[in-house]
């Protein structure tokens, strides 16, 4: 299997992400076998630098320009235009993927410790409601393959600076559950628990499916997520 689908139940929204079979070596993620099978091989693509912070970029008709484009410190991007595929890269960090319920707008968020800590998904919600006019009830986000509970250890001083930050951190001992501080976000951002959906994959625990930077190591390979209005 080279991907799953996201947000199927959308009309006119082709969303993805890629297992370890469909992965390429570093960044951006431009994997032209795979995107013609989704096929998305016309689409205007977006990269993302990713630099673990919290800007969200407004993909607007005017930057569609040649076939793709790359933005400099910028974690998530949002767009209503059509054919235009948002992309970010995953080797154990969380892709969150947004979409209007009615299929006319999408963002698409890497969303690490860092980029989480800073609000980068909240911030996503707000600039799709002050960019496009609809409300944070309309919202539908969904959270991808991404190291678990289970597996994501981490030190005093992360789990200090959410508790300061956030005044949750979901952690025992030492054991982060980044997704459920993700969605606690959504949720305080307006978007209602039953629009937020997680397919329990965690990137650590499934290594015949997924690559993760924390089991091996450090990897060069990165798995892809994406979204596009079709």
């Amino acid at each position: 299997m080279k991907y799953l689908e996201i947000f199927e139940d959308i009309p006119g929204i082709k969303a993805f992400f890629s297992t370890k079979e469909g992965a390429v070596e570093g960044s951006p993620y431009n994997n032209e076998e795979l995107f013609s099978e989704l096929g998305l091989e016309k689409a205007f693509r977006v990269f993302p630098q990713q630099v673990h912070e919290a800007t969200v970029c407004d993909i607007t008709g005017d930057m569609i320009r040649g076939d793709s484009i790359s933005l400099p410190s910028t974690d998530g991007t949002v767009t209503r235009e059509k054919n235009v595929l948002l992309t970010t890269v995953h080797a154990d960090c969380p892709p969150v993927y947004f979409a209007h319920n009615k299929g006319d707008a999408v963002g698409m968020v890497h969303s690490g410790w860092r980029g989480t800590l800073a609000g980068i998904c909240p911030q996503t919600v707000r600039r799709m409601v002050s960019l496009y006019g609809i409300s944070p009830e309309n919202l539908r986000v969904h959270i991808g393959p991404s190291i678990s509970r289970c597996c994501f250890e981490v030190g005093d001083e992360v789990i200090r600076a959410f508790n300061l930050e956030w005044g949750y951190s979901f952690t025992e001992n030492n054991m982060m559950d980044l997704k459920a501080i993700i969605r606690r976000q959504l949720e305080d951002a307006g978007v209602p628990s039953v629009n937020i959906s997680d397919d329990g994959h965690c990137t650590y625990c499934e290594p015949e499916m997924f690559c993760s930077y924390r089991r091996e190591g450090g990897t060069y390979m990165r798995m892809g997520a994406g979204i596009c209005i079709l």
